[in-house]
């Protein structure tokens, strides 16, 4: 089913200023057992310099039993699984290099209904072992 999602994001980098990230893209949702997945892309600037390089990047979402998994695909790779009480420990994968990233679930909250998938998630961010942000999402998916 296709739709609409949107992302709100504020990582808060200990410096009194949080990075806010708002994007909303058109996407597109299946369902496998109790499990929901949203998968969208969009284009990335890759050169300061010039307005017309850029890459595609793939995004799945996916929506479960307690968790919500992150999984980004393109110049940067990343894999993030969000459980209440819990600690994901994975490679981050950039052009730069590998960097060992870590994410420390603080809060969860899904929602699931025929009209809205949403998902609020507060985490902790290391990088390399180095607490690098203290973060909040919220996804809603809106079908047509």
């Amino acid at each position: 089913m296709n739709g609409t999602i949107r992302i709100v994001g504020a990582h808060d980098h200990g410096d009194g200023k949080p990075e806010i990230v708002k994007s909303e893209h058109k996407a597109h949702y299946t369902q496998e057992n109790l499990n929901y997945i949203i998968t969208y892309s969009d284009d990335v600037d890759t050169s300061e310099d010039s307005a017309d390089s850029s890459a595609k990047v793939y995004h799945r979402l996916e929506i479960g039993e307690g968790y919500l998994r992150m999984i980004q695909t393109g110049d940067i790779n990343s894999d993030l699984l969000f459980r209440l009480g819990e600690i994901w420990k994975t490679d981050y994968q950039t052009p730069y290099g590998l960097m060992k990233m870590t994410a420390i679930t603080r809060h969860l909250m899904l929602e699931i209904s025929s009209k809205k998938i949403s998902a609020h998630v507060q985490y902790e961010l290391q990088m390399d072992g180095e607490k690098i942000s203290d973060s909040k999402v919220r996804i809603s998916f809106i079908p047509d």
